[in-house]
């Protein structure tokens, strides 16, 4: 049988204590050469044979009439569950998905599974996916982002991504390269540029919808928008696969200009 660790909430106080397990560095997924940590902001931590590559992933989505964008990991917590998909080959949690509502018809599930690879390849995956429901008694629309920061290697400004076909984000550093995939369905917009432009455009107490810039050089991050109508009753679900994997010397002109590497301390 596989593992499973469910938590269904009925008091939020209680909730925010379990959902974490107790520890607020968060809820740590495990699977061959890769482990993943998912805290109540969201994801901030993606190590690969001992590299953390990852500073941040956010979601956030805006109704009509909000005046900012809203992460979603701020939303009620309704459950959560931990699994171990693979008990065979390593025993423990790789996946773990989480359901929020806001209160007011929208429900947000989430879906992650990490799936290592050998030690010392350099090289793992994470499958993602949102479902988003309307439960009310009619139609809503809202758009919904999402945000991520890479440091490929453990540092950052050193990096240089683009965005191919509005779907794919690919980011590549001295070493290792990320590419996310949007199987379904493709965003409406997208942006990528530098992390601290990027992070500005959440909690900042206005409206911001992505311009379409798809390549950047640089402390990289980027983010994805979708914009959707649901009927009450309809669901909508992204699907989004992410791989990181070793890449010697692809951005060795980097050196040449004058790049800094930097790694950022989270406050």
């Amino acid at each position: 049988m596989k593992k499973t660790t469910a938590i269904t909430i009925a008091a939020i106080t209680a909730l925010s204590t379990l959902a974490i397990a107790g520890d607020e560095e968060g809820i740590v997924l495990g699977d061959a050469n890769s482990t993943a940590t998912f805290a109540l902001d969201g994801q901030n931590s993606w190590i690969i044979d001992g590299v953390d590559h990852l500073y941040a992933q956010e979601f956030y989505f805006r109704r009509g009439g909000f005046n900012d964008e809203v992460n979603i990991n701020t939303l009620t917590l309704l459950g959560q569950a931990v699994n171990d998909t693979n008990p065979f080959t390593d025993d423990r949690a790789d996946s773990i998905s989480t359901l929020y509502t806001d209160g007011n018809g929208l429900e947000f599930e989430t879906l992650f599974t990490l799936r290592g690879s050998n030690q010392g390849s350099n090289s793992a995956s994470i499958a993602e996916q949102i479902s988003i429901s309307n439960t009310g008694t009619s139609s809503i629309s809202f758009s919904f982002f999402q945000y991520v920061d890479f440091d490929l290697g453990g540092d950052s400004s050193d990096d240089w991504g683009q965005i191919v076909e509005g779907n794919i984000a690919q980011q590549f550093d001295d070493d290792f390269a990320i590419s996310e995939v949007v199987v379904t369905p493709a965003p409406n917009a997208f942006q990528m540029g530098e992390y601290e432009d990027m992070s500005a455009l959440w909690d900042n107490g206005q409206i911001d919808n992505l311009n379409g810039d798809d390549t950047h050089q640089g402390d990289v991050a980027w983010a994805f928008q979708w914009d959707i109508t649901l009927a009450a009753g309809d669901s909508f679900l992204i699907s989004k696969n992410k791989t990181v994997v070793p890449t010697p010397g692809s951005l060795a002109l980097l050196a040449g200009a004058g790049l800094m590497t930097t790694r950022r301390r989270r406050a």
